[in-house]
């Protein structure tokens, strides 16, 4: 062989190797860049799972617009809002869902600028069972990457709690509103009914005896002195007193109570148990809380004509941290309907044929007033018992 075919198999064997080499150096190159493709792909899979986790999870309904004005994206919260599946909704023009109330061409002129946000709007929208929601909706532009304008997004949120607190915050204005003014006719009832009865009780005097008249006149002042006490008590609700909290031992305030009723004119049999210890040391309005269980214990000797028991008790509910004070009156009378239980706090409402409807709405304002509740449990012909749940006041209740 000779020194030049020597040299010609070198030079072959060497671009071999270079060859391998680069072909090496490539597949380990392609190698490399295929795992950055998939780690970029599943980062990018990632990042579209995280914002598509992000746009159903938001509480508020996101609604996409192409440019063409139908609906691109819904998440879950549109579905709440409008009864709509998101399948159904996808693809269908705006109009279909949301009406003609908002114009979208006026919208897109308005978010015309990158940072511009449209004026808020509230529509009605009709869902496929009938029933018509408020809806509050905001747009903003929808761009590219690149900043083109792309379409518009909607966030839309239901209206109607706060539409129903609205007409409740209403409907309480009014009512205060009527109970101011009747507070104010109440009380000048009053003084004209005070001289009315004094100068009745001044003219019999003056009269001869005569049955068929003292009978009327003893109607008359009757009457006189049962309509001053729905006046006293119409008053006593509508004016509150301020709060005045004083430490009291609630056991002697109980006793107190119990004792006028047990002195008072009532059924018998009347069997009054007492379910309260000698010492029960609270903070609170005795006059107030006074009056309610005195209301609750007349309910009770009225709710039992033929005589029965009235339970009265009170104690300190065991628990962690301040303690809780309960307070009930119960009775064996004839209980309240069940028609009847929604509507015994409210004021005016009364099953009695003479009853103010005062007495139970006094009670409830009184438990509000002490920051607590009370509660009642009944069935007919099985009594009932009210309870008072106080919280407690600087480590006493």
């Amino acid at each position: 062989m000779t020194a030049l075919q020597i040299l010609t198999v070198f030079l072959n064997a060497g671009v071999l190797v270079a060859i391998a080499a680069l072909a090496g150096s490539l597949a380990e190159r392609y190698y490399l860049a295929q795992r950055n493709l998939e780690s970029q792909r599943r980062d990018f899979s990632d990042l579209q799972a995280f914002r598509d986790l992000i746009f159903q999870s938001v509480g508020s309904g996101l609604i996409a617009v192409n440019p063409e004005g139908r609906i691109t994206a819904f998440n879950r919260a549109a579905e709440s809002i409008t009864g709509v599946p998101e399948r159904e909704a996808l693809g269908q023009p705006w109009e279909a869902l949301f009406g003609r109330e908002v114009d979208l061409a006026e919208v897109r002129t308005s978010v015309a600028s990158p940072s511009a946000q449209s004026p808020r709007y509230e529509i009605r929208v009709r869902r496929h069972d009938g029933q018509e929601v408020p809806v509050g909706i905001s747009f903003w532009s929808l761009r590219s990457g690149g900043g083109e304008a792309v379409g518009l997004i909607g966030v839309c949120q239901d209206l109607s709690s706060i539409k129903r607190m609205e007409l409740h915050v209403r409907q309480a204005d009014r009512l205060a509103t009527i109970g101011r003014l009747s507070a104010n006719i109440a009380h000048e009832i009053r003084n004209p009914l005070a001289s009315l009865s004094g100068a009745i009780e001044a003219l019999v005097k003056e009269l001869p005896q005569d049955p068929t008249r003292d009978r009327l006149v003893e109607i008359v002042l009757r009457e006189s002195e049962r309509l001053n006490r729905i006046i006293r008590d119409f008053l006593e609700y509508a004016r509150p007193a301020p709060m005045a909290r004083h430490e009291v031992n609630l056991a002697d305030l109980l006793e107190e109570v119990v004792l006028l009723v047990e002195h008072r004119s009532v059924p018998v049999p009347l069997k009054v148990i007492r379910e309260y210890g000698e010492s029960l040391p609270a903070r609170v309005d005795s006059q107030q809380l006074r009056q309610a269980i005195w209301n609750l214990c007349i309910n009770a000797v009225q709710a039992m004509p033929d005589g029965g028991e009235l339970r009265v008790g009170a104690r300190f509910l065991p628990g962690e941290g301040s303690r809780r004070l309960q307070l009930w009156v119960g009775d064996t009378g004839h209980g309240i309907a069940d028609t009847d239980l929604p509507h015994i706090f409210e004021p005016f409402f009364s099953t009695k044929a003479e009853g103010s409807g005062i007495g139970l709405a006094l009670v409830y304002r009184v438990a509000q007033d002490h920051g607590g509740h009370v509660e009642v449990r009944s069935a007919p012909s099985a009594g009932a018992t009210f309870t008072l749940t106080l919280p407690s006041t600087d480590g006493a209740v």
